[in-house]
């Protein structure tokens, strides 16, 4: 008798058409980049108007009349032939539409935190895919070397492969690595994050423990061809980052960096004292490798994978 469920009744409803245009805005913008109505928390008289209004009225229509029903929803858009173009946009398409707004190519697009991180632990084999259940811990909550590049926290009521949508969210210690890759804050609402591309996400890449364990068990795999030759090492790699083959180009640069790399043994003489100038300069270097690495240093096919994975295709939508 309180009138909560006539309020959602009412909000729910097809003589509500406000809330339905509003949902399939934001799905639009999810997959898009872009919404169609540019202000999503806005659909108001002060809002920017919608770029394609028919488009938003009838996938309005069309989620209403298939039950509400948000998997019918991704559906519909992502077997769009709109969904599929290519992002690579023709000469005229620059001149006549910088922006994008009328749609003639797809919109290249970074994955966010959250899908970044389970894509590592899904290429690793490792990710955990248990529905439902508590929030957990999955990385440091302070601004320490651990918690900038760990990304993980084996304290209590931890679980590092689980999901990251399940991941608890402190609001007085957001981990660095969270702010890193624009995590939205947590201490108001956002219609939409703002991605950016800056030099703290490769670095943390580049030397997080978390990254080098998934490379390792990404290797570690059943199905990786440890036996077999580097050409079919590094087919693998491509399969299970790209799912494609690699191009010959690249697999003759990937053959040559395995075939005219440093062991971890050379490192260690490299370092030695007695060396020329030049072999000094090459040991610091790779002293630096070995240092920034959590445990041993990786091989020469893990520091290869562990390029492949920060490579901008496996980061990219494209």
């Amino acid at each position: 008798g309180s009138g909560r469920l006539e309020l959602a009744k009412a909000i729910a409803s097809r003589d509500n058409p406000l809330t339905a245009r509003v949902i399939v805005n934001r799905v639009w913008q999810w997959h898009f980049g872009q919404a169609i109505v540019r202000t999503v928390s806005d659909f108001g008289t002060r809002s920017e108007p919608p770029t394609h209004p028919e488009l938003l009225d009838w996938l309005a229509t069309s989620f209403m009349e298939n039950g509400w029903s948000l998997k019918k929803l991704h559906k519909l858009i992502v077997m769009s032939g709109t969904y599929q173009q290519d992002s690579r946009p023709a000469d005229r398409a620059t001149q006549t539409d910088p922006t994008n707004q009328w749609l003639s190519h797809f919109n290249i697009q970074r994955l966010d935190f959250e899908e970044i991180r389970d894509t590592m632990l899904a290429l690793g084999g490792k990710l955990d895919l248990t529905m439902g259940g508590p929030p957990v811990k999955i990385a440091a909550s302070t601004a320490t070397a651990k918690g900038m590049y760990y990304g993980m926290d084996l304290g209590t009521n931890a679980n590092p492969n689980r999901r990251t949508v399940y991941a608890m969210v402190d609001r007085a210690a957001l981990p660095d690595m969270f702010n890193t890759f624009d995590f939205a804050n947590p201490d108001m609402t956002n219609g939409e994050r703002i991605l950016t591309t800056v030099p703290q996400q490769a670095l943390f890449m580049m030397n997080s423990p978390f990254v080098a364990e998934q490379v390792r068990n990404l290797l570690g795999r059943n199905d990786f061809p440890a036996a077999g030759t580097d050409e079919e090492k590094v087919r693998f790699i491509y399969r299970a980052a790209f799912q494609r083959a690699p191009k010959p180009e690249e697999l003759q640069m990937a053959q040559t960096f395995l075939g005219g790399n440093e062991s971890a043994s050379e490192i260690e003489t490299a370092s030695q004292p007695g060396l020329t100038a030049e072999e000094s300069k090459k040991a610091r270097k790779l002293t630096a490798v070995k240092t920034a690495l959590p445990t041993k240093p990786l091989n020469a096919l893990e520091r290869y994978t562990q390029v492949v994975l920060l490579s901008n295709e496996l980061i990219f939508v494209n």
